[in-house]
């Protein structure tokens, strides 16, 4: 008998609680490659958003074993530009998003872990809980140059703008890397309506209380999400590579020919799919794999090294304040769409744009006056107003009309 190595995984999506439509798209291994899994986190408002991680989400669903992801995440990039350029009502739009698939032999398995944006991957591994993807954010900039510490950084109340998205910029910069992986390993997959919401030590809690049931775990994870305030779309995917006994095909495969990991063990996802598909990919060319891989990484250090010493000169030599100026240009894509609320005068006043002052220059301006007093407002609502939350325009007509209802 020969312990097989296979695949279980899980996913689920939600609205969350303040906002009406779910700007979040997943993908749970249904493309050209059944080891890929993603999520990708929508930017742009009402509709746009969602348009623009769809899009990102249907390349990946065509993305071959043989293909690299940086080649197929620059082809998502060129696709939502054009589709912003077609509709008015899409400009801006753009997403974040956070893949995996799984390569290498029964002996020797990894994981790929692309991303961009704040959306994030974990790796449950014996009990313990750790990133493997860095927020391209303010607020991780922020913490590399020492101006903010990482709790600070959990806290901080624009912790949510981030300097890298698809649908930004003509070229998107992707962070890939790769790890080994073995039996017991469980990899997560989450927009930042979870990480936002929930502290990595219970997000640790819940994924190894529940290691033995993924649908359980990812229930339970969107769960805390909702009751801590739920106030983004929440995504969750999880995967763990699972290990059992089988006995040896007749006739074996050859390794070279295949990376077998046995079958995919499908719980229910978030349209309550099911499937029984084998995670076997006889058709991928290792050797062109392996050059594939080797191209983009090397233009990913290229680009690297570039972005890297710019970006090391510029935090170095500017305050936090200049930090955010220079950072506004891949902001911008959304935040003249966004508004937040203030207490002025114990009125609640609504603002659009983004609460900052960069060089005598306000980036913001009032939208309304709500008439609205400050002893109104109790629960969550009050804290996200003084922290200056960053919202949609439909997501403020809601908390205002529920203020109001109040």
């Amino acid at each position: 008998m020969l312990d097989m190595i296979f695949l279980e995984h899980f996913g689920i999506t939600d609205a969350g609680k303040v906002r009406q439509n779910n700007e979040d798209s997943l993908l749970l291994g249904e493309g050209r490659d059944p080891t890929l899994f993603a999520v990708a986190d929508g930017i742009g408002g009402f509709e746009a958003g969602e348009v623009a991680s769809s899009i990102a989400i249907e390349v990946l669903k065509g993305m071959g074993p043989d293909e690299s992801f940086d080649s197929a995440i620059q082809e998502a990039n060129r696709r939502i530009l054009a589709a912003a350029r077609e509709d008015e009502r899409r400009q801006g739009m753009g997403t974040t998003v956070v893949a995996m698939r799984f390569s290498g032999s029964q002996e020797q398995p990894e994981a790929e872990i692309a991303h961009v944006g704040d959306s994030r991957a974990y790796l449950l591994r014996d009990g313990n809980l750790r990133p493997l993807t860095e927020d391209h954010s303010l607020v991780a900039e922020l913490v590399k140059s020492g101006d903010l510490t990482r709790d600070e950084a959990a806290e901080h109340p624009q912790k949510n703008l981030i300097t890298r998205a698809l649908g930004a910029e003509e070229e998107v910069e992707v962070d890939i890397s790769t790890l080994p992986v073995g039996a017991g390993d469980t990899i997560l997959l989450c927009s930042d309506g979870l990480s936002d919401m929930v502290s990595e030590e219970e997000i640790q809690r819940i994924l190894t209380e529940s290691s033995d049931d993924l649908e359980k775990a990812g229930r339970r994870l969107v769960s805390a999400a909702l009751e801590a305030g739920g106030t983004d779309n929440v995504t969750v995917v999880v995967a763990s590579v699972r290990e059992q006994e089988e006995a040896p095909a007749d006739p074996p495969r050859r390794a070279e020919d295949t990376t077998e990991f046995g079958p995919i063990v499908p719980a229910a996802d978030h349209g309550g799919r099911s499937s029984n598909r084998k995670v076997s990919t006889a058709t991928r060319d290792p050797q062109k794999a392996r050059r594939a891989r080797s191209e983009a990484r090397r233009r990913r250090r290229k680009r690297a090294r570039r972005v890297g010493q710019a970006l090391a000169a510029l935090v170095r030599g500017l305050a936090a304040l200049v930090v955010v100026a220079a950072l506004l240009s891949p902001i911008y894509i959304w935040g003249n769409s966004r508004y937040y609320l203030s207490f002025q005068n114990g009125e609640i006043i609504v603002h659009q744009g983004l609460p900052y002052t960069v060089g005598g220059v306000k980036l913001n301006k009032v939208s309304e006056r709500t008439g609205l007093k400050k002893s109104q407002v109790k629960g969550p609502y009050r804290n996200q107003i003084q922290k200056h939350r960053l919202y949609t325009k439909d997501e403020v007509t809601k908390i205002l009309r529920d203020l109001r209802r109040s």
